[in-house]
């Protein structure tokens, strides 16, 4: 039997534009698009998220939400994508961190120097 999942994930009470951008990041890292609606296994359609990603590994595409209590979730049919599901989970919060740490380093007057290590972020801060 087809369905959605829904799955919250740790990010709570986002800024939306850093969330859009932390996905369009992610969605360009893995070869994938952003999209407006996904679907499930027997073709069913959802449309009620604030974006949707589709990538080689997911296919059918997963949606974003984010609840009247902040909490973010990842919708989408699952099955037999569970391991890219949960990559995709983890590579989005350490992007949406990466970028929200960044950008308060830099609203505090640091320089930063961010680098990708494997599977690491470095974040280097300096006073001026």
């Amino acid at each position: 039997m087809s369905h959605f999942s829904i799955c919250k994930i740790k990010i709570r009470n986002p800024n939306i534009e850093l969330l859009k951008q932390a996905v369009e990041q992610l969605a360009k890292e893995l070869n994938g698009e952003i999209v407006t609606e996904i679907r499930d296994f027997a073709g069913n359609v959802r449309t009620d998220f604030l974006m949707a990603v589709k990538t080689p590994q997911l296919y059918r595409g997963v949606g974003i939400q984010v609840t009247e209590r902040g909490e973010v979730k990842l919708v989408g049919d699952f099955w037999r994508v569970e391991y890219a599901a949960k990559v995709f989970e983890k590579n989005l919060v350490k992007t949406y961190t990466t970028l929200a740490l960044s950008q308060t380093l830099s609203q505090m007057g640091y320089r930063l120097n961010v680098q990708k290590a494997k599977e690491k972020v470095m974040i280097y801060a300096e006073a001026y």
